[in-house]
């Protein structure tokens, strides 16, 4: 255990040094100033292997004032989590935040805890590298979407064998029903097995289009959310406002994509959901961003749940990430709206 010796007053603090120094976590002791007393072990290596710009391991050093300093934009909170420890917060506060030590980012979990002597404050501070943990999760995030990307490929594939094969076969059955020239029994056949082969096309259509609808292919991204709104409006009785500009430009295949499933996802979650008789939903460039929005006029989402919202919120963000997007909820009165932000890329000229 490395103290300053300036700060001597906090020596009998009873913290065995041993027990410290063996932990594998960087830790530091604060006075009631802020002012580092004390470190460990690992806090000194961790300053000697990345020749840190700080005197005597920062002993001496005020950390609050130093959080301020640093190039991250959580720094800030943590500085006044600090803050509130030595003004008498009950704590402890935990923080994580993004640093960069040379061309070297690093991410570090920060934990402080007050803890008293004397009727005296002081903080015992942690910091553990999670650098490793946020990198796999990052990867996992990006490895998600590539399946769901990969999910959407093999439905276009299943879509198009179904519209290209079985449904022309059931085509053709159903024209050679309706030229047969029959009486009695087996006219009533004929009617019976073309309704049923009536079904089936339709329902081969359906599922043709929710897999991969045409639209989206072959008239962009703005039509096929019009279509697809329109369809489900019909089918639900949800009253769907549209602001959809008619000459929406077409935009490359992943941001389509990406767009179209949040708006599929967001529109089933307000039929499922919110409990509102209407929506509205909007599509727009603004700058070189392009921006999804749906909103409806509901329940709208418990505080609760927004960290808990469920696969689908799950599965729209991934997406959204995978070609550098992002979505937001916000509660709104009454309802929720829901804003998904993706680049604007128009689609090359063929």
């Amino acid at each position: 255990m490395h103290t300053a010796h300036e700060m001597s007053e906090w020596s009998a603090f009873s913290l065995h040094e041993s027990i410290l120094d063996a932990v594998a976590a960087n830790v530091a002791i604060l006075n009631d100033r802020g002012e580092i007393i004390a470190v460990n072990d690992a806090w000194v290596q961790f300053a000697e292997f990345h020749q840190l710009a700080v005197d005597n391991y920062g002993l001496s050093l005020n950390y609050v004032s130093f959080c301020e300093s640093l190039d991250a934009a959580d720094a800030v909170d943590a500085k006044q989590g600090l803050q509130d420890l030595l003004a008498g917060e009950p704590g402890p506060v935990r923080f994580e935040y993004q640093i960069f030590l040379g061309n070297d980012p690093l991410w570090t979990r920060m934990t402080a805890t007050r803890i008293f002597r004397d009727d005296r404050t002081a903080i015992l501070l942690t910091h553990e590298d999670i650098t490793l943990q946020r990198r796999t999760q990052a990867a996992l995030g990006r490895a998600t979407a590539a399946l769901l990307h990969a999910e959407d490929d093999e439905r276009r594939r299943i879509a198009r064998e179904l519209h290209d094969g079985t449904a022309q076969y059931l085509t053709g059955a159903k024209l050679m029903l309706g030229a047969m020239k029959t009486e009695g029994r087996a006219e009533k056949i004929r009617l019976e097995v073309e309704a049923l082969l009536a079904n089936a096309l339709d329902e081969i259509r359906s599922l043709s289009y929710v897999l991969h609808p045409p639209a989206l292919e072959e008239m962009g991204l703005g039509p096929a959310i019009r279509q697809m709104a329109e369809g489900f409006a019909r089918r639900t009785g949800l009253a769907v406002q549209i602001d959809i500009a008619d000459d929406f430009p077409k935009m490359t295949r992943p941001i389509e994509v990406a767009l179209y499933r949040v708006a599929q996802e967001a529109l089933a979650n307000v039929h499922r959901h919110a409990g509102s008789p209407r929506a509205t939903i909007g599509l727009r460039q603004a700058g070189e961003m392009v921006l999804l929005s749906i909103r409806d006029y509901g329940v709208g989402l418990p505080e609760s749940a927004q960290a808990i919202a469920g696969v689908g919120l799950a599965g729209m963000r991934l997406r959204l990430e995978f070609v550098n997007g992002h979505i937001s909820l916000t509660n709104v009165v009454p309802g929720l709206l829901v804003e998904a932000w993706a680049p604007f890329q128009p689609k090359p000229a063929a």
